[in-house]
This record gives structure tokens, C-alpha cells and sequence, in this order.
């Protein structure tokens, strides 16, 4: 039996991002980016496009109707999908234990139009282990102990919904480009990132990432918002980084210095 398919509001209704709640108007922005990422040419390195916004429906729709449904004073910034995270389970950061046993995030995952053996994408039933985002979520697990704590007053939010990579599957990311070969891919990405930072009326951004840092301040640069925006960075949990194997002392010491812990602490 085939798996039922999950069709967007973007395409049924009338366009129109006047919804009722929250979670349908960020959904109807994804969308939004979505159509609008369908016509943007990659650079010719990039020979894949996986897009876990799409075929991980379900599972990213859940996430986004369960835990971003209010106005959120933090937002958590990443740059897109990882091959063993996002990209398997649809979920920021989405590593596989993380999602179903912590977030209570579970469903159906359908293919991208294009697979690259080497980089299989198999839902749930992925057997690798993204290390990026068990840091990540592992990190506010210890600190919240209920997901609801960390979502009361944050999310995460993916600059960019694909991954992409070269046909061999090693990965390849914005940050890996010079700005004049993805200029285009700016034109598409801010304005969407603008209206998330509205639609949730956030305060505080913290940037995973040198690439996402200087990106939100290009954006906060670039447009005018009813409220001041500050840009705290945040190193990025990968093990790809150089000297990275305490990351969580250093992500803990970003929250202390920046007077951010005491959103995850206190819920005992």
C-alpha cells in the first residue's frame, strides 16, 4: 500500500499567508521559499538537491505544529540539513534518537526525486548517527529535561531547507561558495528569513555557525524590524570542526556570558 501523500496549504488554498495560527503561517513561508527555491539554479558542483521539507513532510509539519505554534524570544539559526539528520527525519537538527525518543517526533519519510546511493535516506530506519544534532539536542535535554521547556521560549530555524552535494554525496554548504555564485540564493533566503523573525517576534539570535553569524547580521543590516535583534554566535556542534570535541562547554558558556542559561534551567 502506498504511503499516503501530504499536500501543502501553499498549493490548495488561496496564497495568502493569513492563517490562524502560527504554525500555518511558518508553514505557508517554507512553502513560500520552497517554490521559490524550485527555480533557483545551484552552482554546477552541486549535483543533488535534498530537500526533507518535501518527502519528510509529516514528520517536519509535526514538529513545527507541536513546538513552534507561539511567538518564540530565541531562535536557534542554522545553516541547512544534515545527510544523518534533517535529512532523514525532516527535523532542524534532527538526529534520529533525538527526534523520535525526545522530541516524540515520528512518521512517515518519503525519497527525494534524485537519491545518491552513498547517502541513502531511510527515515526512521537510518542506522547512522548525526553527532551534530545529539550534541545539539542532547545539550538542551540536560538542560530543559521536557522538550516543552527549551520550545516555550526558542526554536530552530534552517536558513536554507536543502542539502546539497556533489555525486559522490560529499556534502556541500552555502558557506562553501563565494557570495557572487549564490547571490541569487540570498535574494530567495533572506526575505523568508525576515518574516520568520516577525511572525515570531524574536529578540535574540544565535547563529550555529561563522556562515549563519554573518548572515543574520547581513539581514538585520538589510531590513528594518519593529523590535532591536542581537546576534549571539555560537560554535557549531559538528566534529568536522577543528577542536570541537567539548563542544558542549563551549555552547554552555555561550548561554552563561551571554545571560541566556536561565531560559532552559529551573524546571525541576
Amino acid at each position: 500500500m502506498m504511503e499516503p501523500c501530504v499536500v501543502s496549504s501553499f498549493f490548495s488554498e488561496p496564497k495568502t499567508n493569513k492563517h490562524s495560527t502560527i504554525a500555518e503561517d511558518f508553514l505557508f513561508y517554507i512553502d513560500e521559499l520552497n517554490q521559490q527555491l524550485d527555480d533557483f539554479k545551484t552552482p554546477a558542483s552541486v549535483q543533488c538537491v535534498y530537500n526533507p521539507t518535501k518527502y519528510a513532510r509529516e514528520c517536519f509539519e509535526t514538529y513545527v505544529k507541536k513546538y513552534c505554534n507561539t511567538k518564540k524570544r530565541i531562535m536557534y539559526f542554522g545553516m541547512n540539513p544534515g545527510p544523518w539528520g534533517m535529512s532523514q527525519t525532516g527535523v532542524p537538527f534532527g538526529e534520529i534518537s533525538s527526534v523520535r525518543d525526545w522530541l516524540g517526533i515520528n512518521g512517515s519519510v518519503g525519497k527525494p526525486p534524485l537519491e545518491i546511493k552513498s547517502r541513502p535516506v531511510n527515515g526512521f530506519d537510518c542506522k547512522r548517527t548525526e553527532v551534530s544534532g545529539k550534541r545539539f539536542w542532547g545539550l538542551f535535554k540536560n538542560l530543559c529535561g521536557e522538550p516543552n521547556n527549551f520550545f516555550e521560549s526558542s526554536f530552530v530555524y534552517n536558513y536554507l531547507p536543502e542539502q546539497w552535494m556533489k555525486n559522490n554525496g560529499c556534502n556541500l554548504t552555502p558557506g562553501d561558495f563565494k557570495a557572487a555564485e549564490i547571490d541569487s540564493l540570498y535574494h530567495i533566503c533572506d526575505p523568508i528569513f525576515k518574516k520568520v523573525l516577525e511572525l515570531y517576534d524574536v529578540h535574540i539570535i544565535v547563529a550555529i555557525g561563522k556562515f549563519c553569524e554573518l548572515r543574520a547580521q547581513k539581514i538585520l543590516d538589510k531590513y528594518s524590524f519593529r523590535n532591536k535583534i542581537q546576534v549571539i554566535y555560537m560554535p557549531h556542534p559538528s566534529p568536522r570542526a577543528v577542536n570541537n570535541n567539548n563542544w558542549d562547554d563551549k555552547a554552555l558558556h555561550c548561554l552563561k556570558e551571554n545571560n541566556l542559561l536561565h531560559f532552559y534551567q529551573g524546571f525541576a
